[in-house]
């Protein structure tokens, strides 16, 4: 890891990089945050009952 380490310091410009991948991840991480506050309580339970109560799986098991 050292030596990777050591390569990247050598570059120039590399750590605009590291900046930009932090941005992006940040501001991904809170759109994704804003988004799944606003929805409402009943969709949150439509997804989630979605989810456990999925019809595919009983049909898959009924066929076989």
């Amino acid at each position: 890891m050292k030596i990777v380490s050591n390569l990247l310091e050598n570059i120039e410009g590399i750590r605009i990089y590291y900046i930009i991948g932090l941005l992006i991840f940040v501001i991904l991480f809170i759109v994704i945050f804003i988004r799944t506050m606003k929805r409402s309580n009943t969709e949150m339970e439509d997804i989630k009952n979605s989810i456990l109560h999925d019809n595919t799986t009983e049909k898959t098991l009924h066929h076989n």
